[in-house]
């Protein structure tokens, strides 16, 4: 086999894929998951992805912004995107933060605000970009996520296999392993698209033989 040779990677990673399936449909976990290992080791070393529960984590398809009522953020829009008369403009929005990047500070209420809400004391934050201080259960909070489909460019750990064969086969250890599985393969084959748009870019005059990219058929 040709190292990095588009047509040879696309073929062994397509056998292991149907492979995959095979296992993963007959409730095969152990070679489910070898298939998948052995799909992402079929990738280019560039282009193969990590297993990190915490790095998977770390690019979660959806997260909370507390919203600043004192300042606001500029946020270019796109209007009519793919359209002959797409535009873009400029809107006005409030400033919003993720709660890790702001400061929480606990404070004694005022005789006020302890009557009303019948606590003495209460949780306060910094807004990091105009200063201004705003109680937490206040705030305006709002989900934000990203565009759909979303790629994470890695997966998390495998679920941990059960001691006794008997729970392999039921409960929540298929459910966990069917998830897992699903979520690696997808962003297996994103990768692997990534891997064939670039490497026709960058060759564009190899001979491929008789290979035929799946935009070809």
């Amino acid at each position: 086999m040709k190292s990095g040779y588009l047509p040879d990677i696309v073929s062994k990673f397509g056998k292991l894929y149907d492979s995959y399936r095979k296992h993963m449909e007959s409730g095969n976990w152990v070679e489910a998951s070898l298939s998948l290992h052995l799909m992402n080791g079929a990738l280019d070393i560039n282009y193969r992805i990590p297993i990190s529960t915490r790095l998977w984590e770390s690019k979660r398809e959806s997260w909370k912004l507390w919203e600043c009522n004192n300042c606001t953020t500029t946020e270019t829009r796109i209007i009519n995107k793919g359209e002959d008369d797409e535009s873009s403009e400029d809107v006005e929005i409030s400033s919003s933060f993720e709660k890790k990047d702001v400061k929480i500070f606990t404070e004694k209420c005022s005789a006020q605000v302890a009557i009303l809400s019948g606590k003495k004391k209460r949780e306060m934050w910094i807004c990091p970009k105009c200063e201004n201080i705003t109680s937490v259960t206040s705030t305006l909070k709002r989900l934000q996520k990203h565009e759909n489909p979303h790629y994470r460019g890695c997966i998390y750990d495998e679920p941990i296999t059960p001691k006794t064969g008997l729970m392999r086969n039921r409960g929540a250890y298929p459910t966990a392993m069917r998830k897992w599985c699903t979520s690696y393969a997808k962003e297996l084959e994103h990768r692997m698209m990534i891997y064939r748009v670039e490497y026709q870019k960058a060759h564009p005059d190899e001979d491929y033989g008789d290979y035929k990219d799946e935009g070809d058929k």
